[in-house]
């Protein structure tokens, strides 16, 4: 089974109609993460599914259905797993799938790019969150390449007809949220 594929499709379903602040569409954001992961299928895995225990708990039981490291790397970057900031990163700094993820998640999140499509007020705040994260977790800077938006939609949108009918129903699924996430009124489902 190609844990990959499984991942993006569980990702593009549960992540399903949720906008970031900037009101775009938030697998777009999974999507960079997970691109940004290179030669290791089980942490590329897990950067798909890393936002689905904290932010979609409905899908969290969809997860048993993937291999132990993959749902030990979900469960270490779920800030469910730690009770407080230094725990969490302490946690994350001793696995090195973990930490690459957690790393791609913040160059992503951290992004100039991402970062001027916000509010002044909100991106000063993310800036500093972002700024302390690679100390904490014992790394010098995130220092991991983010794909642009345009990989991120290749990412989700990308050629699966390799993998059937179940990957192409997630591409035209994507699709069609990334489309309605558009056109959406100010104030739907919005997250960073």
């Amino acid at each position: 089974m190609d844990w990959v594929v499984e991942a993006r499709t569980l990702a593009c379903e549960a992540h399903a109609g949720q906008q970031d602040k900037a009101g775009l569409p938030y697998i777009e954001h999974v999507a960079r993460v997970a691109a940004a992961i290179h030669d290791d299928d089980i942490a590329k895995a897990a950067a798909w599914l890393h936002d689905v225990v904290e932010d979609c708990p409905q899908h969290a039981a969809r997860l048993e259905v993937f291999p132990a490291p993959v749902r030990e790397i979900v469960t270490l970057l779920s800030r469910h797993s730690a009770p407080d900031a230094q725990q969490y990163y302490a946690r994350i700094r001793q696995h090195p799938r973990a930490l690459k993820v957690k790393l791609a998640d913040i160059a992503d999140n951290a992004h100039p790019r991402r970062l001027l499509q916000l509010p002044p007020a909100v991106a000063e705040r993310l800036r500093g969150k972002y700024a302390a994260a690679p100390a904490a977790l014992g790394t010098a800077s995130t220092s991991t390449d983010v794909p642009d938006p345009a990989a991120a939609r290749a990412a989700v949108d990308g050629d699966l007809t390799h993998v059937g009918a179940a990957g192409r129903g997630c591409r035209r699924r994507c699709q069609q949220r990334r489309r309605r996430a558009r056109s959406a009124p100010a104030g739907a489902d919005q997250r960073t």
